[in-house]
């Protein structure tokens, strides 16, 4: 049929290859999560049986003609099965009290099985009776052709496609309904959108190859001929699984996005918390790789060497570590506000107003008042002063539930205590005062 008969199946089979392994460790790990691995891998199969070589393999090691053929539909009953049971698992069903669309409930656990089985067996036992091709290099994708007209094999293939058709369809439909539930948001909305767009274009690479069959039994011309369904069904089936691939994807992506903002919010405060926590070392607890003893006789030769050292080892064991990023933020974050209870002792409770006036009168952020504060009560406690006996009523540092916004507020914090000129402006239009 064409020159290149294994380019649209290498063209899925490569990200398919690539989904089914990168979710094997999870899939391993998580029983919710093997469903959708199955889909895949049954899918993948079903492509790598499109193959040329592997056609020829299975030949070799069959000796039954189109035994790849065969296999390429049952692995794809298999992983449309699947779709739906994955589909049904994911998507919530009414809570109104209303009964389940029809579509719905034909695809329920046992009317799934029972209509799975039966295809199964039924274009197994009509897949003799179809034409056949005999020994190596045949290209499956031309097994479509030879059966045009024939009645055994288009019906092998009817049924086939019809099973595939309204499998997609129930998928898409429901993904869609989820889609536009006013409880769906987020990545769940983004994924649900993206599996019903692919599951409708699957269902229109049935609809395609089904209208050819039928067509060429009642002995009419195809719109557009071979060419056309080849083309055309090879474009929906490339896709579909784009498509499918790409809205299971979005969960992992966002999680995927999550870690890195995780990540780069433990790293981006490190200074504020190395800043504060020297300070006030007591509220580090766990272990810190300040504290580490592998360096105790350079602590004792060069301090300053020491220090340094202990610090960048600290920062770099930060940016290499990707484990426990929401409890290590979480923690960075707590010892923070830990530290700055502390030293909120160390500030006069009237510079609290005065300092929040002055700022405003210089035309600088609001998080300068903070900074401020907390650069003070650290020069007065180094300076072996004792805190003030009445503690003012208002914290220094406000955190809050949620990681992201309480580190989007405290890294401009950290940023202004170690600006000088903004510190120093401060300090000479207080002292004025």
């Amino acid at each position: 049929m064409t020159d290149t008969p294994d380019l649209f199946a290498w063209m899925v089979v490569i990200p398919l290859t690539a989904v089914v392994i990168w979710r094997t460790p999870a899939a391993l790990r998580a029983p919710q999560g093997r469903t959708l691995w199955f889909v895949f891998a049954a899918l993948d199969v079903s492509m790598i049986t499109r193959i040329s070589a592997i056609g020829d393999f299975i030949y070799d090691a069959t000796g039954i003609d189109d035994a790849a053929t065969l296999t390429k539909h049952l692995c794809g009953i298999a992983a449309v099965a699947g779709l739906l049971r994955w589909v049904i698992a994911v998507v919530p069903g009414r809570d109104d009290g209303k009964r389940e669309p029809r579509y719905r409930r034909a695809i329920s656990n046992r009317p799934r099985r029972v209509v799975t089985w039966g295809a199964i067996i039924v274009i197994t036992a009509i897949f003799p009776l179809a034409y056949r091709r005999t020994g190596r290099g045949t290209e499956d994708a031309d097994f479509i052709f030879q059966q045009a007209g024939h009645l055994w094999g288009s019906l092998h293939l009817i049924l086939f496609y019809a099973y595939l058709i309204f499998g997609m369809v129930c998928a898409s439909m429901m993904c869609s309904a989820a889609g536009r539930d006013a409880r769906a948001q987020g990545s769940f909305k983004i994924s649900m959108q993206g599996l019903s767009l692919g599951c409708a274009v699957g269902a229109c690479y049935g609809i395609v190859r089904t209208g050819y069959l039928v067509t060429r039994l009642a002995d009419k011309p195809f719109l557009g001929g071979d060419t056309f369904v080849y083309v055309a069904s090879n474009i929906t089936l490339v896709g579909c699984v784009a498509l499918v691939l790409m809205g299971s994807a979005v969960p992992a992506w966002e999680r995927m996005g999550a870690r890195m903002d995780a990540h780069a919010a433990v790293n981006d405060l490190r200074p504020l918390w190395a800043r504060l926590t020297e300070a006030v070392p007591e509220v580090v607890y766990g272990k810190d790789h300040r504290n580490s003893t592998s360096l105790n006789w350079l602590r004792q030769r060069a301090p300053r060497l020491h220090s340094h050292l202990t610090g960048l080892l600290a920062k770099w064991a930060d940016f290499w570590n990707w484990r426990g990023l929401d409890y290590r933020l979480r923690r960075r974050i707590n010892q923070i506000c830990d530290a700055s209870l502390t030293l909120q002792d160390y500030v006069d409770p009237d510079l609290y107003e005065s300092a929040e006036r002055t700022a405003e009168e210089l035309g600088l952020p609001p998080h300068t008042v903070p900074a401020y504060l907390l650069r003070t009560a650290i020069q007065r406690k180094k300076a072996g002063q004792e805190p003030f006996n009445s503690p003012p009523e208002n914290a220094i540092l406000h955190p809050g539930a949620d990681l992201q916004r309480t580190t989007q507020a405290l890294l401009p914090i950290g940023k202004a205590m170690n600006n000088r000129v903004v510190m120093s402006s401060l300090d000479r239009r207080l002292a004025l005062t």
